[in-house]
């Protein structure tokens, strides 16, 4: 099994955390809710070390049933959903290498997105068991085309979701928002894009990682997370035809 080699990150690599970490806790601490950040007290991100991933497991394993487990680089859709159906949550252990511009990572996923941008939600039980089960009904059905829309329905609400916080307040909940700055500050901005969650409509919208998405779903509550998942429970995958293209990246 692959290993977070913690040795051997470089001065340079816990610089880039630093910066990413102190600037995007800076930049966010209006615009994401308090769960979030109760998430990353609860696991100790700290700016100033890249997470120990072994630490970091005592801590979530005494609060969760979910453990961390290290990737040399993202996995395919099936495998992270497949990984989710048995709480284990795959995180790349490489670092964006250039976070002074405008802290963006240009493609894929990083380290600081995994760890920053979407662990600390896994201490939310809503959050926690939507993953689960996404996963476990990646498991149920195993064609490509239902696999295609369950990653859909992952990014789309994991990934660039919004959440509306306790006050009414639209706030940013999606890892890739949370985790780089250029897309969080469109997404805030982009009112007219923002959608109600309604499955056939997230469903019926391809993900294409890397590019601004057409809508920003908001969720009106964590507990939307459970209504999502229920529906498809028990309504089923509505599986229409998908170009073999989208197939192969989700297989």
């Amino acid at each position: 099994m692959y290993q977070q080699q913690y040795h051997h990150y470089s001065i340079r690599q816990q610089q880039t955390w630093n910066i990413l970490y102190t600037k995007r806790a800076e930049a966010l601490s209006a615009v994401v809710s308090a769960p979030f950040w109760q998430g990353v007290n609860a696991l100790e991100l700290k700016a100033y070390f890249i997470p120990e991933f072994q630490k970091v497991n005592f801590l979530l394993q005494r609060l969760t049933e979910w453990e961390v487990v290290a990737v040399e680089e993202p996995l395919r859709p099936r495998q992270v959903l497949s990984r989710w159906a048995k709480q284990k949550f795959p995180a790349v252990t490489t670092l964006r290498q250039h976070p002074e511009v405008d802290l963006r990572l240009l493609s894929g996923k990083d380290l600081f997105q995994d760890m920053f941008g979407q662990l600390p939600w896994i201490l939310q039980p809503e959050v926690a068991d939507f993953m689960q089960r996404l996963g476990a009904l990646s498991l149920h059905y195993k064609d490509p085309a239902a696999t295609d829309l369950l990653w859909r329905l992952a990014q789309h609400v994991l990934g660039n979701g919004l959440l509306r916080d306790a006050q009414g307040v639209v706030t940013l909940f999606g890892a890739y928002l949370i985790s780089n700055a250029a897309e969080s500050a469109l997404a805030l901005q982009s009112e007219n894009a923002w959608h109600p969650i309604v499955l056939d409509e997230i469903l019926a919208l391809p993900y294409k990682a890397g590019e601004t998405p057409e809508a920003y779903f908001v969720l009106e509550s964590l507990s939307y997370l459970t209504r999502l998942v229920e529906q498809l429970e028990k309504e089923g995958i509505p599986v229409a035809d998908i170009p073999a293209q989208w197939q192969m990246l989700a297989g």
